[in-house]
């Protein structure tokens, strides 16, 4: 398709959250060596998160009229392409707003440099891709890993995350992992010492990643790793089943959001959600096959789950969502003040048993504080009536 663009004369593209490189290379195809955009004067990338290279293919690109190309936003993208390049008109690149010169038609080195260069100014932020983890195994990438509170992964080929290596980071508080080939975040085969490295970790961000199963099967190393999460965010993980293992506890978790998750049915059992008596916020959307949010694992027919701080709850576009939990326990939402429920047609009961939520004073963004008795029956009872005077 490259091939065929001849009139092109501009190219952008912007806040493609998932986008990893422009041109793919066709393996169907071994006869296409050379790409020439012949037309094209402006290419322009921005706030594409997981952009690493306009191809990763060994091709030759010619573009004999580029005069313009523009990169901002995109922490991964180190180099172009690592074919034959040939950019006669193209003497700087725009790159985070500073203008660097391309020197001797060196387009890679310049991106490069300029990269490291900001990469350097803030070194407690690090963006890593899986090249850069075989070089860290190899002993070739020399980093202040001391320093690195958050470190961003992509385009990793691992089954797992390679936790020897990323115990370097010895002051990790911020784990992002996007677009790679994980199944299982953290692996039970590891060693002790090396999973208890990761107990200061507050922030794990899962995006994009397509075959993972679970993050951890054994909740022993789950607690041990995950003991000070504060915030949890899992997007675009389409074979997830199972977002936590049965007995996980999650004691310090006060952020968790989930979405596009589209294999997963519930999102955690009974026992786990009493153990979350720190979380505050809990938003879920774009999960096609969810059920129901709490799994009824048997342990608490006539006992209680009390969210103790949880102050925000959204459920949106989940068009197999049902009810929020199904049981005879009773359910409580003591400082729950903001309740946001949004295309979730087949939801006809929020709650089986007794529900008790005293400060709930928004549905769906709009005032219910004088009709808090009515809001509490209809949502136990009737969701489709509160949906509709709330919509």
């Amino acid at each position: 398709m490259a091939k065929s663009l001849v009139h092109l004369r501009e190219m952008s593209m912007y806040w493609c959250k998932l986008l990893t490189n422009v041109v793919e290379e066709d393996e169907a195809d071994a006869k296409i060596t050379d790409i020439g955009f012949h037309n094209l004067k402006k290419l322009s990338f921005k706030n594409l998160d997981c952009l690493t290279c306009f191809c990763s293919g060994n091709y030759s690109f010619n573009f004999p009229s580029l005069e313009e190309l523009i990169i901002e936003g995109c922490p991964h993208m180190k180099t172009f392409c690592p074919g034959i390049l040939s950019i006669p008109r193209l003497h700087n690149v725009n790159y985070e707003n500073e203008l660097v010169e391309i020197g001797e038609n060196d387009l890679n080195t310049s991106i490069q440099q300029a990269h490291k260069k900001r990469v350097n100014s803030d070194l407690s932020k690090l963006s890593l891709s899986g090249r850069d983890i075989m070089s860290i195994w190899q002993g070739e990438f020399k980093e202040n890993f001391d320093k690195a509170k958050t470190v961003e992964l992509i385009k990793d080929e691992y089954a797992h995350i390679p936790i020897h290596i990323i115990v370097k980071f010895i002051n990790l508080e911020n784990f992002i992992l996007k677009v790679s080939s994980y199944e299982e975040i953290f692996s039970c085969g590891e060693n002790e010492e090396h999973v208890g490295a990761l107990a200061k970790l507050k922030t794990l961000k899962l995006q994009g990643l397509f075959n993972l199963k679970c993050i951890c099967k054994e909740d022993f190393w789950f607690k041990t790793i995950l003991q000070n999460l504060h915030s949890l965010e899992v997007k675009y993980c389409h074979n997830l089943m199972t977002l936590l293992p049965p007995s996980s506890s999650l004691e310090n978790l006060c952020s968790l959001e989930v979405s596009h998750c589209d294999r997963m049915q519930n999102l955690m059992t009974s026992s786990i959600a009493k153990s979350l008596v720190r979380l505050e916020g809990l938003t879920i959307y774009k999960c096609d096959m969810m059920i129901e949010v709490l799994a009824n694992d048997g342990d608490i027919e006539k006992d209680e789950i009390v969210f103790k701080k949880l102050k925000g709850l959204s459920l949106f576009d989940l068009e197999s969502l049902t009810r929020f939990g199904l049981g005879k326990y009773t359910l409580k939402f003591p400082f729950l003040k903001s309740l946001f429920v949004s295309k979730c047609s087949k939801m006809k009961t929020f709650f089986d048993g007794d529900l008790i939520l005293p400060r709930l004073r928004r549905v769906n963004e709009k005032d219910c504080s004088s009709d808090l008795n009515w809001v509490t029956q209809r949502l136990q009872n009737d969701c489709s009536k509160l949906w509709e005077r709330f919509p």
